[in-house]
């Protein structure tokens, strides 16, 4: 299971303070490398930078991200903007002997593909599709897999491996509407079961934005995924619990031989007090 840590996002709130927009605008290298660290060593495989709400700053903002992050990590990154301008300078500013990195992301909108389409080409990137074209973002699951499959044959006609490609079926609250969840799961089976290779990824969290309780449902909700094949989550590997239900599944799921990576996170202690 791909993991990508979620938690260095401007947008997100601590305790309802834009504790993360502030750390970033005022270059707060400590604070931002604590989180990256403590993503890694929790398990995160990627880490994802997103700094959209700083607008006119982004590009300089992402770019200063991208070279605080991996001063002190080995774990590539996720460039999160929709900013061909950020994405150029965090790029250039990234170290592939880290590893491939993420762009997320990519749209059927046209403009959004035109312009991100060229850096995922050159660099040879992973990325992330939305599904998501020029009409908006469509409730209904048909008119998302709809374009999620367009999605798919227009970066594989471009030339980008279908091992390169996580589709997102988008995650919508489900306090907006009772089919949800079975919507969001419907499109991960069918683009997982109708182009072998593919991926598909999810920001798990905001199934629960303006729900009590959130983790209950974020955890439940990357279970169910996960037995309908999805392989990746943005998520928050800080949430010790949910790193352990994803380890569990990813065993019962056939996705860990001999179960040996649940074996050996039991025994460094990764379950230890939950």
């Amino acid at each position: 299971m791909l993991i990508v840590g979620e938690r260095i996002n401007t947008s997100r709130k601590v305790k309802g303070e834009p504790i993360i927009e502030a750390a970033v605008a005022g270059r707060d290298v400590r604070f931002v490398q604590k989180l990256a660290k403590d993503q890694v060593e929790a398990g995160a495989t990627y880490i994802d930078l997103n700094c959209g709400t700083l607008r006119e700053g982004e590009p300089d903002a992402l770019e200063w991200l991208v070279k605080t992050v991996q001063a002190v990590v080995a774990a590539p990154v996720s460039f999160d903007s929709p900013n061909p301008t950020a994405i150029e300078l965090a790029i250039a500013a990234y170290d592939m002997s880290k590893g491939q990195p993420i762009i997320n992301s990519i749209t059927a909108e046209s403009d959004r593909f035109k312009n991100i389409l060229p850096f995922v080409q050159r660099y040879k990137t992973k990325v992330i599709a939305l599904s998501m074209d020029d009409t908006g973002i469509q409730q209904e699951a048909e008119k998302r897999l709809a374009v999620a499959r367009d999605l798919v044959k227009r970066l594989t006609d471009a030339g980008v491996p279908l091992d390169d490609i996580y589709v997102d079926p988008l995650t919508f609250p489900i306090g907006t509407g009772t089919d949800v969840g079975t919507a969001m799961l419907e499109i991960i089976a069918e683009i997982m079961a109708e182009f072998p290779g593919v991926h598909t990824i999810a920001g798990i969290s905001n199934v629960s934005h303006g729900m009590p309780a959130r983790k209950f449902l974020n955890e439940a909700m990357t279970l169910l995924a996960m037995g309908r094949g999805l392989d990746a989550a943005i998520v928050d590997p800080l949430d010790r619990y949910l790193m352990a239900l994803i380890a569990a599944a990813e065993s019962l799921l056939g996705r860990d031989d001999f179960s040996m990576n649940y074996i050996t996170l039991s025994r460094e202690g990764k379950f230890d007090g939950l």
